[in-house]
């Protein structure tokens, strides 16, 4: 086995076993696969990822409420819900199988990430509701996450171009970032369906990603109290986690568009303390998904088709990948 496969399939086993006395207690286990060959048989820019959720409801006396002690009055009243996550991810320009460096499309990039996450719901009086999202997370993007080999393994598994540029890729770098999401929901019966939407506010906040976005969200279908959020919109989006915090059945379908404006992001702009590619980072990038869930006894699954506008200026089209999520309640 090449080294720094063994190396980095080592840091997943050490980050599930550090979280072993958290998965002691009831939870859900989520695994979310997102690959841009679900939508389109394009490999480049976001080319896959896959990530591990484990997701448990918080009570009143858990360690976790002292982090909504903590925050300024308003961000989180309580805890309600707060999962850890361990995700990997790949990154590439269009033509994989050039040799020479690529000026002016994306870096080459690796990236492995973990962290924590916490929640919080507060019900008014009326047919409002607000979520709250808190993020953490820490990693590594840059040769020691192994995805060179990782791509040229699938490849040569799947008789797919040989990715050849991986030399160029983004050095070794700590990842360091924070995220916070708050978003409104207006509850209303629609005969035997229920109907959630609303505006939403996020802002992230690291060496990763600096950022700050605004959208609006819809949820329509059954059982929609025991779902929080929807499936995430990608590493660097930040607090988009769908979260199921009670068992029961139900189906729902969801949809948001939202707005950001980036300040940072380092798999664009590069290396923060050493030379590495770069390209012309647009400001402003839009996202958009749509997708469905359902939700049966210990089960749940969810798809989902995400779309983001062009990231920099020599970027040649959109960006659309697919998210499947499967999750077992424990």
């Amino acid at each position: 086995m090449n080294r720094r496969i063994g190396a980095l399939a080592g840091v997943w086993v050490v980050g599930w076993l550090l979280a072993t006395p958290a998965l002691a207690a009831p939870g859900v286990l989520t695994l979310q696969v997102d690959n841009d060959g679900m939508v389109s048989r394009d490999d480049d820019n976001y080319t896959a990822g896959a990530e591990l959720i484990w997701t448990q409801a918080a009570a009143p006396d858990h360690w976790s409420q002292r982090i909504a002690g903590g925050l300024p009055n308003g961000w989180l009243n309580q805890v309600d819900a707060l999962s850890y996550h361990l995700s990997y991810r790949m990154y590439t320009p269009v033509e994989v199988a050039r040799r020479d460096l690529i000026e002016d499309d994306r870096p080459y990039a690796g990236l492995v990430l973990g962290g924590l996450s916490v929640y919080g719901r507060q019900r008014s009086s009326g047919a409002w509701q607000r979520e709250d999202a808190l993020q953490f997370d820490i990693g590594v993007v840059g040769p020691v996450t192994a995805a060179d080999s990782v791509q040229r393994e699938v490849h040569r598994f799947a008789n797919a171009q040989r990715p050849r540029g991986w030399s160029y890729q983004l050095g070794n770098e700590p990842i360091l970032n924070a995220s916070y999401r708050r978003h409104w929901w207006h509850r209303q019966s629609l005969g035997r369906l229920e109907m959630q939407h609303g505006p939403g506010l996020s802002a992230s906040l690291g060496n990763f990603i600096v950022q700050a976005g605004a959208g609006y969200g819809l949820r329509l279908g059954q059982g929609l109290d025991n779902a929080m959020g929807w499936p995430s919109l990608g590493a660097e989006q930040g607090g988009y986690r769908h979260v199921s915090t009670s068992p029961g059945s139900g189906w729902h379908v969801f949809a948001a568009l939202q707005g950001r404006y980036v300040a940072h992001n380092l798999l664009l702009d590069g290396n923060t303390v050493r030379d590495s590619q770069s390209v012309d980072r647009r400001e402003l990038v839009g996202d958009a998904v749509l997708g469905v869930a359902l939700t049966w006894e210990k089960w749940e699954v969810s798809l989902a088709h995400v779309w983001r506008s062009k990231e920099f200026e020599e970027q040649e089209s959109s960006t659309v990948h697919g998210a499947l999520s499967l999750s077992y309640r424990l």
